[in-house]
């Protein structure tokens, strides 16, 4: 049997770039079934837990409408009933906003994220490093 050829470097080149753009083309692809097969199941989640959400509010408006005619079967007039759920439904928002200001108040930017981009920069232009910037955490498993 006579000994094969070897390939030029050109045509391994070729071969190599034609390769990469099949194996790109073919990942492309792939992310596109997925995607359209994720956002299709999205949608329906997305859909049934808009309903889920609506009636859960409306049983919980049916659920506060008892509680005021219930205060109204124990002898209070209807107005008053109406006022005391209406108060506790206040007093519920108002907690729930204290607690939502406080969080907001602990939010941080990203401190860590934005030092290791400034190292970065000054990695690239050739700076030299500060070393009073912060570095990243060490991980859990370490």
């Amino acid at each position: 049997m006579p000994p094969q050829p070897h390939p030029s470097i050109k045509d391994l080149v070729t071969k190599t770039v034609a390769d990469a753009q099949r194996l790109a083309k073919a990942q492309m692809a792939l992310l596109q079934t997925e995607m359209t097969a994720s956002g299709a199941r999205v949608g329906k989640g997305g859909a049934l837990g808009i309903v889920a959400a609506t009636m859960a509010l409306f049983g919980f408006l049916f659920i506060l409408l008892t509680l005021a005619f219930v205060l109204v079967a124990l002898g209070l007039p209807v107005w008053a009933g109406m006022l005391i759920v209406a108060v506790l439904l206040i007093i519920v928002a108002a907690i729930a906003g204290l607690v939502a200001k406080k969080e907001f108040e602990n939010v941080k930017g990203p401190e860590v994220a934005m030092a290791e981009l400034e190292k970065t920069k000054a990695a690239l232009s050739g700076q030299p490093e500060d070393p009073a910037a912060p570095t990243l955490p060490p991980s859990p498993g370490s």
